[in-house]
């Protein structure tokens, strides 16, 4: 059994962010800190001086609700079960060993976050790699043996992995009233009676962020910064806050920075470079990125590009309507989307929108409790520490207080804080998605005639500080909807529905007469849940996780839609995981024959559901930030001839509406992960992460983010 221990500061904490002066370009420091070390603080240790940003915290996703999601779990489990177990943490007293950089040497693999030299072999970025950016502290402290919440697991080659005994990494998460790791007595199963969320669960936390003191070029692959938790992290009691002359804290619990590099950092976008773009190490050194440490052994592709996408984009920039750089906290730390409109000219599109950078005023912390000498605090522009983003939870608020504690903020909270702000997780995210995109159709045919083509050009612009959508690209699908109709409500033309239909892969027979649960019409896909496990080392051929049903829908937009124009068929904005396939690749289905249709020749892509299985991903399907672009649909009109053998007249005028509709997980990614952590997947048994019922009740998508409509004169 694991056991780790608590170690409990009283007194007051970091202050926390707010916004911004210029950033002040950052290395790796060449001198080492000389502030006393203290070892990493728990939230609740903030909490007596800082009681609003604590409860702000606690309702996002980042803290608590992503480590016990049903969601990254699946995808963690998944990862783990086509590698053998490599995505696991490993720490330094590890003995594991791999093959190094040079023929026939090998490396010892450790702590990928702490301990690591300059990453020279794909296995280093693999261990831990989910944990790394989810949970770094927690994975930090498993260097002592006694803090370790989760086991070191087959960090080599995988042959020891046991996939029966495989836990999802939530089963860790729990403790005793002594503080004691507890597990439930069925794998994946409720957490056991009188079981109490252990310090895992906090996840992204104060003193992670407040004890960043720059970038570590070294662990990055570009040399840049971005991805692979490339930060250094000294935790010593100096904070790092937005206040150059923050005042003295009440019992020199921490000291509050007045290095300008160090503050100036934390205010800037490059901030959130580490973490928000996800470069996924491959093998082989004929395709990915080229790491720039050693070009030979570790490339990567780009899992995730969103903080690329900001920092090459106009909002790093005074080239947009507000002249000046809005920085990530500007909408994901201030009133946004709730602190008022602007209007602005975004080509032929006039656009209201929220206003980013609008900061409510309030004090740092609190007041007459916090400081040396009860020195008066001032009111100044505060964050907030919601970090709104477009996920919500897919656990039952009592599931979630079983796991996070029962004081669990609701997320469907119907009030609002004392800015104004709603409680509600789901009302930010809604808003913060209508705020995404607006769309129009003044560029559409003015007159339609029977017989002839009618063209719709429907131009949608994104106005996020990156592409949209962005993020992990599985999670994110948005797409157009479009419907031509005449006066009496006959359909002429439609793209971007769905259709209810069984679902008997995973128990539902029959439709249920929800769309929630319905993939839009674009392929048809199944997908192997890779029920033979073997490692990143084996090559793709045997690996699961392949599609074992792809073909393209009834509503597909081809490849040209996107890159030339073509008009026909889905608007789809989605950067897509893909797998590219060389000759003698199986693409894990049988053709007419019945055999396993191998490639051979040329080179093969498709979409796959499986990050882990993915080696490219299309980012060119999601919208640019401020490029307001135009699609167009070339829609035949029925002749007369046609509409008298339907008994049909049209009657004019024409209505096109066209919105925008976004979904939270496409179910087929979903169900992908339902039979891999079901019991027909590689474990042999259900780790009670997702099923059917859960995609039924709890997914929600998102239906007009934005719309238009336009009335269009019909002549015969």
């Amino acid at each position: 059994m694991l056991r780790f221990r608590f170690i409990i500061f009283l007194g007051a904490a970091a202050t926390l962010l707010a916004p911004s002066f210029a950033q002040t370009p950052t290395g790796n420091p060449t001198e080492t800190a000389s502030f006393r070390k203290q070892d990493y603080q728990a939230p609740t240790n903030c909490l007596p001086c800082h009681q609003r940003q604590y409860d702000e915290l606690r309702s996002s996703v980042k803290s608590g609700y992503r480590n016990v999601s049903p969601l990254f779990n699946g995808l963690e489990t998944a990862g783990n079960l086509l590698s053998g177990g490599l995505l696991r943490p490993v720490y330094a007293d590890s003995t594991a060993t791999t093959a190094g950089p040079t023929p026939g040497s090998t490396i010892t693999l450790n702590t990928n976050m702490f301990t690591s030299p300059v990453l020279a072999v794909a296995p280093q970025v693999r261990a831990g790699f989910c944990f790394t950016c989810h949970n770094p502290n927690r994975e930090r402290q498993g260097d002592d043996p006694l803090q370790r919440e989760v086991p070191q697991l087959a960090p080599n080659t995988g042959n020891n992995f046991k996939p029966e005994i495989f836990r999802p990494l939530r089963d860790y998460h729990l403790v005793d009233a002594n503080g004691n790791q507890v597990l439930a007595a069925e794998i994946g199963g409720d957490p056991p009676a009188g079981a109490l969320p252990s310090p895992a669960t906090a996840g992204i936390t104060c003193d992670l962020c407040h004890n960043v003191t720059g970038p570590d070029l070294n662990r990055s692959f570009r040399a840049d910064g971005f991805a692979n938790t490339s930060i250094l992290i000294d935790h010593s009691i100096e904070k790092i806050g937005p206040f150059p002359d923050a005042v003295n804290v009440k019992g020199e619990f921490h000291v509050s920075s007045t290095d300008r590099s160090k503050i100036s950092f934390l205010r800037s976008g490059a901030f959130c470079n580490a973490c928000h773009d996800v470069r996924l190490p491959i093998n082989t050194v004929t395709s990915g990125e080229k790491n720039v440490h050693d070009n030979t052994n570790v490339n990567f592709f780009r899992l995730e590009n969103l903080s690329t996408e900001w920092q090459i984009g106009p909002y790093n920039s005074t080239n947009n309507p507000f002249g000046k750089v809005v920085r990530c906290q500007d909408c994901h730390m201030s009133m946004f989307p709730f602190g008022g409109d602007s209007t602005y000219q975004v080509g032929d599109l006039k656009i209201t929108s929220p206003t980013p950078g609008v900061f409510a005023q309030d004090f740092a912390a609190v007041p007459g409790i916090s400081t040396q000498g009860n020195f008066p605090l001032q009111k100044r522009n505060v964050v907030n520490h919601y970090f709104t983003g477009v996920d919500v939870p897919l656990l039952t608020i009592d599931e979630l207080r079983s796991r996070l504690g029962s004081n669990y903020p609701d997320v469907f909270d119907p009030g609002t804080d004392s800015h104004g702000v709603p409680k509600s997780l789901e009302a930010r995210r809604t808003a913060l998605l209508k705020a995404a995109v607006r769309i129009g159709l003044d560029k559409t045919d003015q007159t339609a005639h029977v017989g002839q083509p009618f063209n719709v050009r429907v131009e949608a612009v994104s106005l996020t500080g990156h592409r949209f959508p962005a993020g992990f690209s599985q999670e994110r699908t948005t797409y157009i909807q479009l419907n031509v109709t005449d006066d009496n409500g006959f359909v002429l033309y439609q793209s971007g529905y769905v259709v209810d239909k069984p679902h008997p892969d995973t128990g539902e027979m029959q439709p249920d007469g929800n769309l929630n649960d319905e993939d839009i019409e674009h392929i048809h896909a199944v997908v192997n849940p890779g029920k033979h496990i073997v490692p990143y080392v084996s090559g793709p051929n045997n690996n699961g996780q392949n599609n074992s049903v792809f073909e393209s829908g009834p509503d597909n937009g081809p490849d040209a839609r996107v890159y030339t124009g073509a008009a026909e068929g889905l608007v789809l904005f989605r950067n897509e995981l893909t797998r590219v396939f060389v000759p003698g690749d199986q693409l894990g289905r049988n053709g007419p024959d019945g055999k396993p249709v191998v490639l051979q020749s040329g080179i093969h892509f498709e979409e796959t559901f499986s990050a882990a299985f993915a080696n490219h991903v299309d980012n060119f399907r999601s919208l640019q930030p401020l490029r307001p672009t135009t699609f167009r649909y070339e829609i035949q009109l029925p002749t007369a001839d046609e509409l008298a053998a339907m008994g049909m007249e049209l009657q004019g005028p024409l209505h096109v509406h066209a919105q925008v509709n976004y979904e939270h997980f496409p179910p087929v990614f979903l169900r992908f992960l339902v039979n891999t952590t079901g019991p027909n997947g590689p474990t042999g048994h259900s780790l009670h992460l997702l099923d059917e019922n859960r995609i039924d009740t709890l997914l929600e998508n998102l239906t007009n983010l934005t719309s238009s409509d336009l009335t269009v004169t019909l002549t015969n």
